[in-house]
């Protein structure tokens, strides 16, 4: 009786498991499809569920081009106030400060604590790298080596629209900061070498 009551308990986990994946396979989809004119219907059904609602609030705040400076920092504090240990929601605040000109220290602050919570999700550090690489020249020795890192974590996993942006963004970069961010790539070893050939910045993608 006891290995029956074992094997129901194995499955409803199996189950419960499964639920859970599927749920995030779905909002996943949803997310790569969200635009800033249809975010708020795509992502409705997610808002509140307890698994990926944190995450859809974060994008909603992210793509919502209309809100106000001052709309967009107390949404990003409701968030973390919701969710302090969501990376999403730390790297929303980060985008909300910036955007409404809080000072960068206060930013790389909130960049840092994305990375610290969300350390090893390959979709968010794909997009916190998004965000960082702009702010290269401001960024402190600790925020760079963190992008460093989002990029070493977020390239392999990264779905093409996120790749595709990050090669936009790096090719649009200063040269400084292209080169800066090569040799830190480089001094990682082979994994770094493998990203600056796919993301274009080798020499002679940088003289094309």
């Amino acid at each position: 009786m006891s290995r029956v009551a074992t094997a129901l308990v194995i499955i409803a986990l199996c189950m419960a498991a499964m639920a859970a994946a599927a749920r995030v396979l779905s909002f996943g989809l949803a997310d790569l499809s969200a635009e800033a004119r249809t975010a708020r219907k795509t992502l409705a059904p997610f808002l509140d569920d307890p698994l990926v609602g944190t995450l859809a609030r974060a994008r909603l705040l992210e793509l919502d081009a209309n809100a106000s400076d001052e709309q967009r920092r107390e949404r990003a504090r409701n968030l973390l106030t919701r969710a302090p240990l969501s990376g999403g929601a730390w790297l929303a605040y980060a985008q909300a400060g910036f955007e409404t000109e809080e000072p960068m220290a206060k930013v790389e602050r909130a960049l840092l604590m994305s990375a610290l919570v969300g350390r090893n999700e390959g979709w968010l550090m794909a997009r916190r790298a998004a965000f960082a690489i702009p702010l290269w020249p401001q960024l402190s020795a600790a925020a760079r080596r963190s992008v460093v890192d989002d990029l070493l974590g977020g390239w392999v996993g990264a779905a093409g629209a996120d790749r595709e942006a990050l090669v936009a963004i790096v090719y649009l970069s200063p040269d400084q900061t292209k080169t800066e961010m090569r040799e830190a790539l480089l001094r990682v070893g082979a994994a770094g070498q493998t990203i600056i050939v796919e993301i274009g910045l080798t020499p002679a993608a940088r003289e094309r």
